[in-house]
């Protein structure tokens, strides 16, 4: 078990920022092949489409750009994230794609109802609704799906100052959907004028990213470089792709955390499932309460909270905002975890994500996301129990 394994890892470089062009170019460059990507006008029913591939020199790098043609008169001026999901749906592609697809817009449907205090379903896509807005998601997802990697890593983002004109009028950088979804992710200023980080390129890196952080200790295999539609001095506005295999442990890795804790002896016990489901929101990597005794024999509740101590400010304001505890203590602590990675199945009623655990190239179980499970049981009125089952039985069938 303690020997070591080659992993596949894709480590995104956003020297100059990241949208979704950008991104689909690079990975494009890295990969070589964009038969996939052609072939999505097609798919998408967008007659009038046509994808043009250049070269730029953003900043001396030679570089990719996509320009995508089309007759914005022939096309609904927005979108909600049901008229989307059916395009997705509609186009084709295999089950995973759609998945991580669906989740990309998710994303954007959810910062953009933060920000306007809508629904997620209510909110109506402009920019991001596009049809190259479309066309780019997919595009990146289609293209990882055949990078086949283990692990994606992406580098800080670099935001630019000023305002950017879109459907709403003049706003201020980072866009507000933009800065809806940067909790948790590390950003640095660049001192350019400009929108560095696009909506759909914040979608897209916050929902494919494993972590954020340096270049992995990686053997590099292949280089992408896609490049934006703007210049900006002293700032390559580009995207990196740098694909390759680094070595890991075959069964436990490490990493460390902090736990915190509060015991609360007066609070009403209806309140501590919303008070876990907010912590989990704010990047708890679990959360779970356990009774105890307190002192004087009085019956209590214990509060513990496993985070990343990026997150450390957000889940203590959650727990003194949210409960009756006047504090709460911390302390570090190391996590010891299998390798893991998700897999899509089909079943009967739809697609379902499988959570994979591995000690190397051995598969230890295969376990169905619950979540998933139940919300197409709760679709299609049948039990959950058999759609579970189902989604077990295509691993037994490959036995």
């Amino acid at each position: 078990w303690w020997e070591c394994f080659v992993s596949r890892v894709l480590y995104l470089d956003c020297a100059g920022g990241v949208a979704g062009d950008m991104l689909l170019c690079a990975l494009a460059e890295a990969h070589g092949d964009v038969s996939c990507v052609e072939d999505l006008p097609r798919r998408l029913g967008f007659d009038d489409v046509s994808l043009e591939w250049s070269a730029g020199r953003p900043g001396g790098f030679a570089a990719r750009r996509l320009d995508v043609q089309f007759d914005a008169s022939a096309h609904p001026r927005h979108r909600n994230l049901g008229e989307v999901e059916n395009l997705i749906e509609a186009s084709g592609v295999p089950d995973g794609v759609a998945v991580t697809a669906r989740k990309v817009f998710e994303r954007l449907a959810e910062a953009e109802g933060k920000v306007h205090g809508q629904p997620a379903g209510e909110v109506h896509f402009h920019e991001v609704g596009a049809v190259d807005a479309v066309i780019d998601v997919l595009g990146v997802c289609l293209i990882l799906d055949r990078l086949a990697v283990d692990e994606i890593v992406t580098s800080d983002l670099p935001l630019g100052r000023g305002t950017v004109h879109c459907e709403h009028g003049e706003l201020p950088l980072p866009a507000p959907a933009v800065a809806a979804m940067l909790p948790g992710v590390p950003v640095r200023p660049v001192d350019v004028e400009g929108e560095t980080v696009t909506p759909t390129g914040a979608a897209l890196v916050t929902v494919l990213s494993d972590r954020f952080g340096s270049m992995p200790s990686m053997t590099v295999a292949r280089v992408g470089i896609g490049a934006g539609s703007r210049e900006y001095p002293g700032l390559p506005n580009v995207v990196r792709a740098f694909v390759g295999d680094a070595a890991v442990p075959a069964a436990v890795s490490q990493t460390e955390n902090v736990i915190v804790e509060c015991n609360i002896d007066d609070l009403d016990p209806r309140v501590f499932p919303v008070v876990i489901d907010r912590l989990l929101a704010s990047g708890a990597l679990d959360a779970y309460v356990t009774p105890l005794v307190m002192k004087k024999g009085r019956p209590g509740h214990l509060v513990t909270v496993v985070a990343d101590a990026t997150d450390l400010e957000e889940i203590v304001d959650v727990l003194l905002r949210e409960t009756t505890t006047l504090g709460c203590r911390t302390y570090p602590v190391t996590k010891h975890h299998l390798q893991r990675r998700m897999e899509t199945v089909a079943t009967p009623w739809g697609p379902v994500e499988v959570k994979v655990a591995l000690a190397g190239d051995t598969v230890l179980r295969r376990v169905p996301e619950f979540e998933a499970c139940a919300e197409l049981a709760r679709e299609a009125g049948v039990p959950v129990r058999d759609v579970l089952a189902a989604a077990g039985a295509v691993f037994e069938d490959e036995e």
